[in-house]
């Protein structure tokens, strides 16, 4: 009785630990959808959300593969159908550049997005480590007329993420214009928009409401290396909000979450 027992115990445990590990599942971005749009969502302007040592992390992504296009590839111009287009880790990177702690999972679950489809991923986990986070994907295309033959193979390299310490600060580069991730995220009356300057100048705030309505604008003075925005987020529609810093011609746009 008590081996039947102990045997038992060992296969509960194990199917827990495996439900507990499960990966989540990847969620559309039906608003991005409605636009009619092919491509990757979010895009390299909006770029990654960012996340907290030890703070459970949840980014999904939205992949709309469009169902032909029309190439020089091969003389005069032609119609070709997509096949899919297949992602996978670049040479260069290890597990695509993620904060250590974070993994990615693909729906289809063989990273292998059908043409004329939309397909999704998610990068989920719990980061262990504060720091600025280059990603890199590779995007290999196949089309229909030439079966498993690979007609165009590409880096993306613009996406990162921002992972702040547990205390809530990140770590700046103090020679770059770096934006964190408004904190907290979700923000119910403040949020609080940390910035780095390389040096003095002026800045700009901009909120905007998922449909690119402008909702809030700011302007000051920055210092050299650290400053912050303050925004007053009790007037605001509960929601995704697109924001973003101007410096000396340069743009760095970020998310945040509203949750009244």
């Amino acid at each position: 009785m008590k081996k039947l027992y102990a045997l038992f115990l060992v296969v509960f445990i194990l199917n827990s630990s495996s439900l507990f590990s499960q990966v989540p599942s990847c969620q559309y971005d039906y608003t991005w959808l409605s636009t009619g749009k092919n491509g990757v969502w979010p895009d390299s302007a909006t770029n990654f959300s960012g996340g907290t040592v030890g703070a459970i992390y949840t980014q999904n992504i939205t992949i709309k593969v469009p169902n032909d296009t029309v190439t020089t590839v091969f003389g005069p111009p032609q119609t070709l159908h997509f096949d899919r287009i297949e992602l996978s880790n670049p040479t260069g990177f290890t597990n695509y550049g993620l904060p250590p702690g974070l993994s990615l999972a693909c729906t289809p679950s063989t990273c292998k997005f059908p043409g004329n489809d939309t397909s999704c991923m998610v990068i989920y986990g719990t980061p262990t480590t504060a720091g600025t986070y280059n990603l890199g994907f590779k995007l290999t295309t196949y089309v229909q007329e030439i079966p498993n033959v690979a007609i165009n193979t590409s880096t993306l390299t613009y996406y990162k993420i921002i992972i702040a310490a547990a205390n809530g600060i990140n770590t700046f580069n103090a020679s770059t214009f770096e934006v964190a991730q408004s904190m907290p995220n979700p923000a119910t009356n403040k949020a609080i928009i940390r910035y780095n300057l390389p040096g003095e100048g002026k800045t700009k705030l901009s909120v905007y409401n998922i449909l690119g309505k402008l909702m809030l604008e700011k302007r000051e003075d920055g210092q050299k290396g650290e400053n912050e925005f303050e925004v007053n987020c009790k007037e605001m529609p509960s929601g995704v909000c697109i924001y973003n810093i101007e410096y000396n011609g340069k743009t760095i746009t970020r998310r945040m979450i509203v949750a009244q």
